[in-house]
């Protein structure tokens, strides 16, 4: 626990990030009221497909400090923040934050969220210790529960079924659980149903027993679940998938994990001698499975950039971009960007530009510089690209000006929802390059029309601007979060994110609010 340029510490303020690691301030809170934080610090979104969100996130919750003035309504912010942490699936970060708690073997609800922890990370030893000492402690039925299972586990079938009968006759009813000690007590093995609310407990008895998860056991599962689900062997291997390029797009799965789990996968000799016709038909996570496998076992550079290309503009139209550019910019960079690979430019550079990657962005925007002199379709697709570049920073982007804009509109303007898109393009221009002129908004005024889209409230704009203004870096980055919600970037409208970013500009956080611009332009298809 790190308690420098504190004052006072109680267990609330626990945090474990140092200023190198992004701390936001042992005075984060300072002007916010501890009642504000206690009513909103819960509903921060958890399952976000954004990085840059969270991060933000992960910085909020972990940053020691002071906690915030006021009185409390009764809400527990340390529990709340250990819960948060949970449910995102950072387990480093949750064990670290509860091993800094002093006192935490005697707080039940820490207790059995770190279990929960445990669980689900297939730590069933420390979980069965904490298990039966609070079992022993007279702890409600979820100890009892989970003491259970850890006697099944340990072969005393027996006391097991006599822990499953008392909780029958306290009116426990948990289904699931009862088929799962059923199984461990030798009953013919039959599937669950169903699982659409899983627990941890019920995750690990599952595991344990070789009971296999049904497929609905995706409809409501946190990222912590997620990351659980795409490393448990009982799980059929297209929801381990799905489950697994979910967990990394919300950062609980580490990218390397999600391509062991791609190259384990079992493809038919029909399926690798035909992957594009067949990743076309069945676009999917197991789609870029096989395109991954067919990318690693080829050798010539054509061969593994056909399966780049395909994973990628699949990916993009099926909102699985992010993980499919981490995953396969290895192969990419090892690609040259040369003119008889000039077809794979547009996916490449792109995806260049949304990865940072300054050189390989440069190798294949010369390609496409190149060939625009004597190709209308290349110079068309280096146009659509330059602006992404600016908006990233890129020197790629440097020839393109404020003036450019009314062309650009020009090449866009026929596609699907063009006005609604080009309204967001210009406002995070607006916001994060140079001031569009208005010759170009002028151009979105044809058939412009109120458009009814939810936003946050008035209340909660003006205490994020206020907070930003004002220089309250945790009230701010709480306040951005919660107005971007579980959508982020992807589906924020123009207004929104404006004013999100602006806000965050304004408190302190301009990388972040540049990372955030990226994620909305990749995300709207620039």
């Amino acid at each position: 626990m790190r308690v420098d340029a504190l004052k006072t510490l109680d267990f609330d303020g626990v945090g474990t990030l140092t200023d190198a690691e992004g701390s936001l301030g042992a005075r984060m809170w300072q002007g916010t009221p501890r009642p504000l934080v206690e009513s909103f610090l819960p509903k921060l979104p958890a399952n976000v497909v954004s990085p840059a969100m969270r991060g933000l996130t992960r910085r909020l919750l972990l940053t020691p400090a002071a906690t915030p003035e006021g009185p409390s309504q009764g809400v527990s912010l340390i529990i709340e923040r250990v819960r948060l942490l949970a449910a995102m699936g950072d387990q480093a970060g949750v064990t670290a934050l509860i091993e800094a708690i002093p006192g935490r073997a005697n707080n039940p609800a820490l207790l059995r969220l770190e279990t929960d922890v445990r669980f689900l990370g297939n730590d069933n030893a420390r979980a069965c210790s904490t298990a039966a000492s609070q079992v022993r402690e007279g702890r409600d039925s979820y100890w009892l529960k989970a003491y259970s299972f850890c006697q099944a586990l340990a072969g005393e079938v027996g006391k097991a079924q006599l822990a499953s009968a008392l909780l029958r006759e306290m009116g426990e009813e948990d289904p699931v659980f009862t088929q799962i000690m059923d199984r461990f007590a030798g009953a013919s093995p039959s599937p669950l149903a169903s699982l659409r609310n899983p627990t941890p407990l019920h995750i690990a008895m599952a595991r344990a027993a070789n009971v296999q998860l049904p497929k609905d056991i995706l409809g409501a599962s946190t990222p912590g679940m997620l990351r659980t689900i795409s490393i448990s062997p009982n799980a059929p291997i297209d929801v381990r998938l799905d489950a697994a390029e979910r967990a990394e797009t919300a950062g609980a799965l580490p990218t390397e994990a999600l391509r062991q789990l791609y190259m384990g996968v079992s493809f038919t000799d029909q399926d690798l001698a035909n992957p594009l016709s067949k990743a076309e038909a069945e676009s999917g996570p197991l789609s870029r499975a096989l395109l991954y496998r067919t990318a690693m076992i080829q050798s010539v550079p054509a061969a593994q950039a056909e399966p780049v290309a395909k994973a990628l503009a699949l990916a993009r139209r099926g909102g699985r971009y992010a993980p499919a550019v981490r995953v396969f910019l290895p192969v990419l960079k090892r690609i040259p960007a040369t003119t008889d690979l000039l077809w794979l430019a547009p996916e490449a550079a792109r995806a260049a530009l949304f990865a940072g990657d300054a050189e390989v962005a440069r190798g294949w925007f010369a390609v496409l510089r190149g060939a625009a002199h004597v190709d209308k379709d290349a110079a068309g697709v280096l146009a659509s690209l330059i602006p992404l570049a600016k908006l990233a920073v890129s020197v790629e982007g440097q020839g393109f000006q404020a003036a450019d804009l009314v062309k650009w509109w020009e090449t866009v303007k026929g596609r699907e929802n063009a006005r609604a898109f080009a309204e967001i393009f210009f406002s995070l221009y607006d916001l994060m390059v140079e001031p569009v002129p208005p010759e170009a908004w002028d151009l979105l005024l044809q058939g412009a029309e109120r458009t009814p889209v939810p936003v946050a409230s008035a209340a909660l704009w003006a205490r994020l601007e206020s907070a930003a203004r004002n220089r309250r870096p945790g009230e701010t980055v709480l306040f951005a979060l919660l107005a971007l919600g579980e959508g982020g970037p992807a589906q924020a409208d123009a207004f929104t994110l404006t004013r999100v970013l602006k806000a965050l500009e304004a408190g302190g956080f301009k990388t972040e609010a540049r990372a955030i611009a990226i994620e909305a332009a990749v995300a709207l298809g620039l």
